[in-house]
């Protein structure tokens, strides 16, 4: 009965969005094609590298040097590094490959998605500090997203790890492991186009209809679409106040990024809950380290 009242719902409000699309379709089509102006020159070209190189660098012994040469967790090390370079929901694309070629087992898995979510250096400081215009300010923000998220990685490590052997490098036809990693990309890639065109068109339609004040106007955006809250922050004030929203929207991800990390690990071992709690529990963590370094730094 639950699950059918559930169904019923969620195909009323599929077919009430449908409806609303129709009504205002030069609206709905211009704000689909700026978002896809926004994806295609700013977030595919970066993304759409870094997810290339990163398959192709893990198939020609990246992590093997990383454990063996520099004698550092290499699966940790790695997955931080290129999900900090890559930006979110990078951290899930990682970490379900490390998973998928026997690097990491399950326990580690679902111990990875928990705070392998960093927000790409380049948007912080490049979008949000050009939203701020503080630059002390914006450090300051970034470093309480990383200390956060490093803190969970610290206090929820697994009691029990098995220890992880690597498996044996065999070096792949470059064609072979080229091909694969375009295709592994894209379909990432356009899942997260996807996501983020029909969740950012819902939010379009709810604020074109409702009449909101600032704060939830502002929420609104941002639950739907991280990135759209973060850019409509510029309403509030004090710089202060509006650093907290960016901080909280980055670091819970939004509703987008959710359904991006839920399509991203669909039919593995990995669970979505472990990255929804990790989630909450980073935002706790980061809001800690923000008033923290704001009492001393600010």
């Amino acid at each position: 009965m639950k699950k059918n009242c559930r169904q019923l719902l969620i195909l009323l409000s599929l077919t009430l969005l449908l409806l609303l699309c129709i009504i205002n379709s030069n609206f709905v089509m211009q704000s689909i094609l700026d978002y896809t102006q926004l994806f295609f020159k700013k977030l595919f070209p970066a993304s759409f590298l870094f997810f290339v190189f990163s398959s192709l660098l893990i198939d020609y012994g990246l992590i093997e040097f990383f454990t063996n040469t520099l004698h550092l967790n290499g699966c940790i090390f790695y997955v931080i590094l290129m999900s900090l370079v890559s930006g979110f929901p990078s951290g899930s694309k990682y970490t379900k490959e490390l998973l998928d070629k026997g690097y990491i087992d399950e326990i580690d898995a679902n111990y990875f998605i928990t705070f392998t979510h960093f927000p790409n250096p380049l948007f912080v400081f490049g979008s949000v500090q050009s939203i701020l215009r503080n630059q002390r300010l914006t450090g300051i923000l970034f470093f309480s997203l990383l200390f956060g998220n490093l803190s969970l990685c610290f206090f929820h490590r697994p009691k029990k790890r098995k220890k992880i052997f690597l498996p044996p490098l065999t070096i792949k036809n470059f064609s072979r492991s080229l091909s694969s990693a375009i295709y592994q990309a894209m379909k990432v890639l356009i899942t997260i186009y996807g996501t983020s065109v029909f969740f950012n068109l819902i939010a379009t339609i709810l604020v074109h209809y409702l009449s909101l004040p600032i704060v939830p106007y502002v929420v609104l955006n941002g639950f739907f679409d991280l990135t759209r809250g973060v850019f409509e922050t510029t309403l509030i004030s004090p710089f202060f106040v509006q650093a907290i929203f960016i901080l909280c929207f980055i670091s819970l991800g939004g509703l987008s990024i959710h359904m991006q990390v839920k399509s991203v690990l669909e039919n593995s071992k990995i669970k979505y809950q472990n990255f929804f709690f990790g989630r909450i529990f980073g935002t706790i963590f980061s809001l800690f380290y923000f008033f923290l370094l704001s009492l001393f730094l600010g």
